[in-house]
This record gives C-alpha cells, sequence and structure tokens, in this order.
C-alpha cells in the first residue's frame, strides 16, 4: 500500500456518510463504535502486492461465499458456484449488479475503508466499509491503483469485525 497522506477521522466518517447517503450523527455505530481509540487515518493507493491481504469483514455472513478465508480474492473467485445458503446468495446477487452496472460503463465510489494492524502498511487490510464493492472491483480488474481509507492500530486485531482475519 502507498501511502498518499495522512486525513482526520472525521474526514474518512463524513465520507462513509455521504456514500450512504446518512445524515445520522452515529452512521454504522455497530461497526464504528468498536474501532481502538488510537486509530490513525490515511489515503493509500492498492498495489497489486496488496491483492491478496485483502479481506472482507469478520461477519458471518461472509464466511460461505469466502470458504471460510474471507479473502476478497477468494469471493471474487466463488461467485459462480452454486449454493443454497441464504447469505451467499444475496451477497453474490449485490456483487453481481454492481458488476453488471461497472460494466455498462456506471461509477461506483471507490475510497473503501478499511483497517489494518501493520505499521508497514503490507496488510492484512479489512475492508470495513466497501466489501461488495471491493469485489465487484477486484473482478472488474480496477482495485490496484484505486485510492482507498486506510486506518491502523495496533489493537485492531482485537476488533470484532476482524476478527476472522487476525486469529
Amino acid at each position: 500500500m502507498k501511502i498518499v497522506k495522512e486525513v482526520s477521522q472525521s474526514a474518512v466518517w463524513d465520507h462513509w456518510t455521504q456514500v450512504e447517503t446518512h445524515i445520522e450523527p452515529r452512521l454504522r455505530g455497530e461497526i464504528r463504535d468498536p474501532l481502538p481509540a488510537d486509530m490513525k487515518w490515511y489515503i493509500g493507493r492498492i498495489e497489486k502486492s496488496d491483492i491478496d491481504d485483502m479481506y472482507v469483514i469478520s461477519s458471518s455472513d461472509w464466511e460461505d461465499i469466502s470458504n471460510g478465508s474471507f479473502r476478497v480474492s477468494e469471493v471474487a473467485s466463488r461467485l459462480s458456484l452454486s449454493t443454497e445458503n441464504t447469505d451467499t446468495k444475496r451477497i453474490n446477487n449485490n456483487i453481481r449488479e454492481k458488476i453488471t452496472f461497472l460494466e455498462s460503463g456506471g461509477v461506483l465510489d471507490t475510497k473503501l475503508i478499511a483497517v489494518t494492524n501493520c505499521p508497514e502498511f503490507k496488510g492484512p487490510f479489512v475492508f470495513i466499509e466497501g466489501n461488495k464493492r471491493s469485489v465487484a472491483f477486484a473482478v472488474s480488474d480496477t482495485l490496484v491503483d484505486s485510492e482507498i481509507f486506510i486506518g491502523i492500530s495496533p489493537d485492531i486485531s482485537d476488533y470484532v469485525w476482524a476478527r476472522f482475519t487476525f486469529c
């Protein structure tokens, strides 16, 4: 990950609010509130070497579609598999809609939000916002060179939404 610049946490939250078109001050508190208090935020540019170290949020509804790995690349490779899992079907359909939208010339916000515990920014990187878009961008081969928000804290390994990545 190439770091572009440091940003404030409020800039990250303002962007998230804008992406989700909410006005609520506590937007996605269930994801934001458990973050460590010492988070530092940056804008980083994804490099090709980062792709295998990118993960979706540690949520049980992503377990089947990721084959338990929670890797973005694993989810991308499993989109054509048939399943009876309702979470997988829902996530798969949403990602496929995004891919179709991108292929038709549509534009989706690329400034996803990820967290890491690595001070050298070598991963792992866990998306806490933009999980489905990250997979759609991976399938569309547009994830590399995207600029995203990266939060870093040595305590992120205890963060509930990254628990399957840092176990």
